[in-house]
Parts: C-alpha cells; structure tokens; sequence
C-alpha cells in the first residue's frame, strides 16, 4: 500500500469509527422511531431513506425533503442527529488538519511523490551523493545534456534549492542520509536502470560510506567519488572505486601543464570548459621566482610542481609545525619558509615580491588570498596570479582580482566528473598531448581555432559499432573503404565540411592522435571529435541513416523494402533489355 494512504488510514481510524457509529446510530434511531403519514397512519421509514435523510442532515444541509411531517419524536431525535454529527464531522476535521501538519506526514508525501518519480525514469540515471557547491554544478551540466540524474542529500535546504531548478531534464530529489545503506538503496541504487553512484558530499569519509555501500550491494555499478585526503583515496582505491576525483591532484596537474607549456594549458582549457563560451587567451609564464602563500593540501602540491619545472620558491604559512616538519622531510632544501599570512607588504617583500614572477594565493580562507593578491599587486603589477577560491559567493570577488588562474575546488570535481561520464577520450586525449612537443601543441592549437572559431569546443566520442552507429557498422562489414573526411561532410550539402575537427582515433589500444582526412576507418574505432554542438548531431545522424551516409559518401541509395528493390532491379533489367 502506498506508505500516505497507509499513514492516513492509520491516522483517521477513530474518526472513522466515530462518524460511523454517529450515522448508524442515527439512522437507526429514525427508522425505529414511529410517524404518521397523510392518511394519519402509523409507518416507518426504510433504511435507505433514513441514511438519506441523516446525510442531508448531519452534513447540515438540510434539504427539508421528506414525505411526511415528522413527529415531535423523530424532531427530537433529528436535533440529536444535528449535534452528534457536528462534533463527529469536526473531530475528523482537525484530525486531518493534525496530520497534514505532522512531519511524518508531509515526509510520506515526499518519499511517495520521489518514488513515483523515480519509476517515471524509463533511462540510464546516475545517482547523485550531495547536492552542495560541487553537486549542483555536476547535475546542472548533466541535465542540461539530457543526461538522467537522481539527487540525494541530508540538507532540507538543498532539496528545496534543487525544486526550483529549471533543468532541461527532470531531476527527482530526497531529503535523506547517504550513509544509510536502506536510503541509498530507496534512493536509486537497487533501481535496474541506475547507472552508477557519484559520491561528492563534503565529508571524504561520507563518500568512502557510499563507495562501500555500493560496491557491495551492486559490484557491477560505476562508483565515482570525490576526496581530499591521501589515505582515503587510497582506502576508495583497495575495492576497485571506478574512479577518484582529488580536486588539488587534478588542479595541480593542470598547474603543470600551464608551466609546461602555455599553448597545452590553453588547449586543456578550451577541450574541458564549457562550450559555446568565448575562447580564452594564453597565459604566458615565465622563468623565475614563485612565492607560495598556504602550505596546505594546494600549497604542497603547487610547490612540487614549481620545483619540478626548475622554479626558485618562498613559503609564506601561519604555521610553525609545517615550517618544522617541511625542513626535517628536506634537510638539503633551502627553500625559505616565513611565518605569516602573506597578507601584509613586510612579509611579501622578506619574500622577494619585487622580483617575483608569480604568486600562489593558496590558503583556506579566502579574505586572506584577496587580501595576498591586493597587495602583491600594489608591489608588482607584471605578476602572474594563481588564486584558490574557496567559496562560491567569493567568485565575482576572484574574477575582480585579475587572477590569471582561479582554483575552485567545487568546480574542478565536477568538470572533471562530467567529462570522465560524458566524454573519456578526452582525458586519455589530454594526458597524450602531455607527452607532444611544443610544436605539435601549437599546431593543434592553430587547426582548433581555424575549425570552431571564437568558441570553446564542444567534443564528443562516437563508436562505430553496431549498437551506437549501425549505419557505418553495416556500410564497414560490407567491405566499404571509409575515409575519415567522408564522414566529417554536410549531410545536407556534401561539398562542405561541418564545423569540427578528428581530435584523435582510438583502434584497439593504439591511440591515433590528429588522424590525416585519408585515414581509413574501421569496426569498434573510437573517435573523439571536438567543434560546434550541431556538428555532433549531422555526424551522428549519418552514422544511424544508411541513406545520409551513402550521401555523403557519393553513393547511390539502395531501397529498404524488399518490393522497392525488386521493383528497381525489374526496372533496370527492362532497361538493360531495351537497349
């Protein structure tokens, strides 16, 4: 039974009883009660029109509607009729009201309208651990790609927040603990259609809950979670979590790249940023002294990757057990370690801000980076500022501040996690174009712009197997020689190319990066394609219609139905036979 219509039942069984009883006793009373008819006869009325008589007048309506005047008997007992129902009828009244206002109640309301949500979802839906800063940015760019999510969270104030959401798709939402193995299942997990649980609360150990519970419930179910800690990252990894997001792992390779190479930052940049949003301009970094301020989970992370690249760095930290602890694990390291916030010019300038060429503003709080970066600027106007941003409310204060880089952790998780669930080439695509010269980035950097112009990219994978591109599959098992420029060719007009670029192909294990316009295809290759949003669907569109992908291909179209074809081929035998 459905848990409301139970709750209720439960709830209103003595007004029930009492409304019962106040009828029954009611209409007995008046069908035993003697009248008189018009003929001055003794009668009696029947049951049912006693009950219809008791109803128009227990309800107070009164209808005055019956066959004969009543007696003084049947008056008297018609007043207690009126007064007896009345306080039945209020009675059940407030008790309704009472159970409308219970928390119980309203709870059952919003598990059962959750449920009957969640069985309206007749697709692959990824369940949602959190809905705060890093949850809601996740489901807002997987909803908005008509990817199906379930969101659950223990704040109130989240779900209410997640209601009022105008997403392209519905995303159902319920108030419950994550940690809890019966509400995880409740939730979505034991649901056949539920396609893998993404843990990003702000508790690494809330999401260790959940890997767990997931693993072990539904061992063939993707798990993606967020940490901040080594140990439980490690803890996530010993029972084969699909995937661990570390939000300063992630910013600190990005970091690298950036040091690396400018043209590579750029390119990680527009691949993995939100598309159709205006290109970024290179950042351009240049040899010399860092200073550090925060050594902690970001701090240390950043200072590796700076002395990896050759930088000289000071470390600017209100702690004096960091500064203990950095020189008893680097005995030979003459790294200058000064105690303080960065926030004050005294210590910005111990720390050689004149001749800088870049300030990390890393710490937790983020008054004290501004206030870093502030001042830093007032000292040296040619820095390159790399700011962390802990606070979603701050970002206008942090896009204000000229940074050339802002960290935000909540944001890093959840590009990240979209692009692991939409888009996995991409990383694999990222982490090749590490290993490249400078020369082939700056190529690829220059064949990007020319094909989607002033626009970060959109990129998408296509697999040209049976399932997902049944077209090409059918058009490659027939022995077909498929080049890679058929396929990136208007099905509307053919003699122009749509506006994307073959980023990369992958057959087997082998990775093809930048494949040339003559590569030949083949069955189950992978392709990852970056460009505009409508290039994904012309593309897509041939690889499902036989007749768009003999188009552009410049092939001639075979009939589908079998009286079609037997019909062409008796056409052109009548032909060949005429001639």
């Amino acid at each position: 039974m459905n848990p409301v219509t139970s709750l209720i039942l439960r709830q209103m069984r003595a007004p029930l009883i009492v409304i019962v009883a106040v009828f029954s006793t009611a209409t007995l009373g008046m069908v035993l009660i003697p009248g008189v008819d018009d003929q001055g006869q003794v009668w009696h009325m029947d049951f049912f029109h006693a009950l219809y008589f008791v109803s128009f007048t227990a309800t107070t309506i009164g209808f005055g509607e019956i066959p004969y005047p009543l007696t003084d008997a049947q008056r008297l007992w018609a007043l207690i009729t009126i007064f007896f129902s009345v306080i039945g009828w209020f009675y059940a009244l407030t008790k309704i009201v009472s159970l409308i206002q219970t928390p119980m109640f309203k709870k059952a309301v919003i598990h059962s309208n959750f449920k009957h949500s969640l069985n309206q979802i007749h697709q692959n839906f990824y369940l949602i651990c959190g809905f705060g800063e890093t949850g809601s940015d996740l489901v807002e760019g997987l909803a908005n790609k008509e990817i199906r999510c379930v969101v659950i969270d223990s704040s109130h104030r989240a779900i209410e927040y997640l209601e009022v959401q105008n997403y392209l798709s519905f995303v159902p939402g319920l108030e419950a603990d994550a940690e809890n193995p019966k509400q995880l299942a409740y939730a979505g997990l034991s649901h056949p259609l539920c396609k893998g649980v993404i843990a990003v609360t702000n508790s690494d150990e809330c999401n260790l809950k959940i890997a767990i519970t997931s693993k072990l419930l539904h061992p063939h179910t993707t798990v993606i979670c967020r940490t901040e800690h080594k140990d439980f990252e490690d803890n996530m990894k010993s029972f084969n979590t699909d995937h661990t997001v570390n939000p300063y792992d992630t910013f600190s390779n990005s970091f690298a790249m950036a040091l690396k190479s400018s043209a590579l930052h750029l390119l990680n940049e527009w691949l993995t940023g939100v598309p159709d949003t205006n290109l970024d301009d290179p950042i351009v970094f240049k040899d010399g002294h860092w200073i550090l301020c925060g050594y902690g989970r970001l701090g240390q992370r950043i200072y590796k990757v700076l002395k990896q690249h050759n930088h000289s760095v000071t470390i600017i930290d209100t702690t004096a057990e960091l500064k203990t602890r950095f020189h008893a694990e680097r005995p030979a390291d003459t790294t200058e370690f000064i105690i303080g916030t960065g926030t004050d010019a005294k210590a910005l300038r111990q720390a050689g801000i004149e001749h800088a060429v870049g300030l990390v503003a890393g710490s937790d709080n983020d008054s004290n980076n501004l206030s870093a970066i502030m001042t830093a600027q007032m000292l040296n106007e040619d820095l390159i500022i790399v700011a962390r941003q802990n606070e979603m409310i701050n970002r206008e204060l942090f896009y204000a501040s000229n940074a050339e880089i802002i960290m935000h952790p909540s944001e890093i998780v959840a590009r990240r996690i979209r692009t692991l669930l939409t888009n996995p080439l991409l990383i694999d695509y990222l982490d090749e174009c590490f290993k490249q010269s400078n020369d082939w980035i700056n190529i690829t950097i220059s064949k990007l712009s020319g094909a989607i112009s002033e626009v970060k990219p959109h990129c998408w994978t296509i697999e040209l197997s049976k399932k997902e591109s049944p077209a090409m599959y059918k058009t490659l098992t027939r022995g077909r020689k498929v080049k890679l420029s058929d396929i990136v060719k208007s099905p509307i007009q053919r003699n122009h190319k749509i506006c994307c670029l073959p980023l990369m192909v992958v057959r087997n294990d082998e990775r093809i990066l930048s494949p040339e316009d003559d590569f030949l295809l083949a069955t189950n290759d992978k392709l990852l394609f970056c460009g505009i949003s409508q290039a994904e669907h012309h593309i897509a569109h041939c690889m499902h219609d036989i007749h768009s992908l003999n188009y552009i291909m410049s092939l001639k179209n075979a009939p589908d139905s079998l009286l079609a074809r037997y019909i062409k081929g008796f056409t052109k035998h009548k032909r060949r036979n005429n001639d």
